[in-house]
């Protein structure tokens, strides 16, 4: 086989990263309904999964738990970051967030009995997920697959199936912060089952669909201006601590996405173990909790003094960053569980404007001159 027919093989994306590329542009338009219909995905999805969601909790709450493990490609990677704090309170054991194709190559030899593996997979079929679930089963540990798609390998080969009912005809928003929520409720489920109280956790999902979209609104026009200022920038730094590096890993995804340009995510601490960002660079920085504060506010001090450009997403009443950085945006408080969902969709808004704003200047892909 030829390296053009392997290429072809192996390419699985229908658009380019060409200036006004037709493809690119239909699934940009469907990214902005989905995007912003997100708090009706995450309702649907709630409520279809009730049943199911108990008869996890029943299964789990008598059961030793030693270790939790997320696995998924991309945005289902991203998520099990975004809710790795409220799993372990509730099932009181570590979880770590593995991506699908190491999980699944170099994972397994620790998987036992006392592990659960959650498994993210939007198709239902990306096959390192299926391929880590099914081998982890083998291994005695209890998995629970969640899919999009009914009637997919992922929903019909684990214990634990969760259907999530949103749509992704553009590229992922609804799929994945519905996702979280459904990880969240799972986390309750268990909570509630083992004697425990998740009145608090469920209050916060009650909450969390008209929040989303009224975040949604909120941040659309703020999200087009900056998208203007910074369309010419081929590359976008993104940084958050704890779980809310995953709104910044979502961020980067938008973007490559979308835009499409250079995006990076990264750690917060990380920023300041190298010379990571240039004068001229532009970031966003999510600092939604008390806990990244501090490094936090270092962190816009340094984006300053490199002269580089800071977007600092920071909770109502926040001051001190808000100072400092370039562009504050204030997103309203809510319990720790729930922020990093709410904390995903500026950013997601910004990787839409981003795009939109690029193709007015018939800007596509930057390509380095060698």
């Amino acid at each position: 086989m030829s390296i053009e027919q392997r290429l072809k093989e192996i390419r699985r994306e229908s658009s380019s990263d060409a200036a006004g590329d037709p493809e690119r542009f239909r699934r940009v338009a469907l990214t902005e309904h989905e995007m912003m219909s997100q708090g009706e995905a995450i309702s649907a999805t709630l409520a279809a999964n009730k049943g199911p969601l108990a008869d996890i909790g029943r299964d789990l709450a008598g059961r030793t738990i030693r270790r939790v493990v997320t696995v998924g490609c991309g945005d289902s990677w991203i998520a099990g970051h975004g809710v790795r704090p409220a799993i372990e309170a509730a099932l009181g054991a570590p979880c770590e967030p593995v991506e699908a194709f190491d999980f699944a190559t170099y994972g397994l030899h620790t998987i036992d009995a006392e592990t659960v593996v959650i498994g993210l997979s939007s198709s239902g079929k990306t096959e390192p997920v299926v391929e880590g679930l099914t081998a982890s089963a083998a291994r005695g540990a209890y998995t629970i697959g969640l899919s999009n798609t009914l009637g997919s390998p992922l929903m019909e080969q684990c214990p634990g199936a969760l259907h999530i009912r949103a749509t992704r005809g553009g590229w992922p928003t609804q799929s994945s912060t519905a996702a979280m929520a459904l990880m969240l409720a799972m986390a309750a489920s268990v909570q509630k089952a083992k004697g425990g109280d998740s009145s608090a956790l469920d209050a916060a999902l009650a909450d969390l669909p008209g929040q989303v979209d009224a975040v949604a609104q909120a941040f659309y026009e703020p999200a087009k201006e900056v998208a203007k200022h910074l369309a010419r920038a081929d590359l976008i730094l993104t940084t958050g601590a704890g779980p809310f590096f995953a709104p910044a890993e979502f961020g980067a995804a938008k973007l490559k996405e979308l835009a499409p340009i250079h995006a990076y995510s990264f750690p917060l601490e990380e920023y300041h173990h190298y010379r990571t960002q240039k004068a001229g660079d532009p970031m966003f920085m999510v600092a939604g909790d008390a806990e990244s504060h501090a490094r936090a506010l270092e962190t816009a001090i340094m984006s300053r003094g490199c002269e580089g450009y800071c977007v600092a997403l920071v909770p109502e009443g926040e001051t001190e960053i808000a100072e400092i950085a370039d562009v504050a945006w204030h997103l309203p408080q809510v319990p720790a569980e729930t922020a990093p969902i709410i904390y995903s969709v500026p950013l997601h808004l910004f990787g839409y404007h981003a795009a939109v704003e690029r193709d007015a200047l018939g800007l596509g892909a930057p390509r380095l001159g060698l």
